[in-house]
């Protein structure tokens, strides 16, 4: 039977699994939450997406990739934060994303994802 840190680490591997493919499929959400200014915002997201499934992989690969994959993630988390951040307080138009109080909601839950990240992925 899988401990709770395996159910965990294999649930954020799914989710960003899907999220990275998803920066792929559909760029456009994830381009709205860079704002205008920034400079090669569609290769940003391609390269978030490529990120997002190279550690969902290492979420999920050998042993010993899933601790660097979990530090690696956390830390992935907080620096994409500042995008949300720009979501919500901009409000700007973002295909298949909710404005108003959604996108102020959804900013806590980032740190539950980024102590996950580290958490399933330590020894125990």
């Amino acid at each position: 039977m899988p401990s709770l840190r395996d159910v965990v680490r294999i649930g954020l591997a799914v989710t960003m699994g899907v999220a990275g493919v998803a920066h792929f499929v559909s760029p456009r959400p994830f381009i709205g939450h860079i704002p205008d200014g920034v400079p090669l915002r569609g290769e940003l997201v391609a390269i978030t997406g490529a990120m997002e499934v190279v550690l969902a992989v290492g979420l999920v690969g050998p042993r010993r990739w899933r601790r660097p994959a979990g530090l690696a993630l956390a830390l992935y988390l907080v620096l994409v934060f500042p995008a949300n951040i720009y979501a919500a307080f901009s409000q700007v138009p973002i295909e298949g994303v909710p404005t108003g109080w959604i996108r102020w909601a959804r900013l806590p839950l980032q740190v539950p994802l980024v102590v996950a990240a580290w958490w399933s992925t330590r020894s125990p």
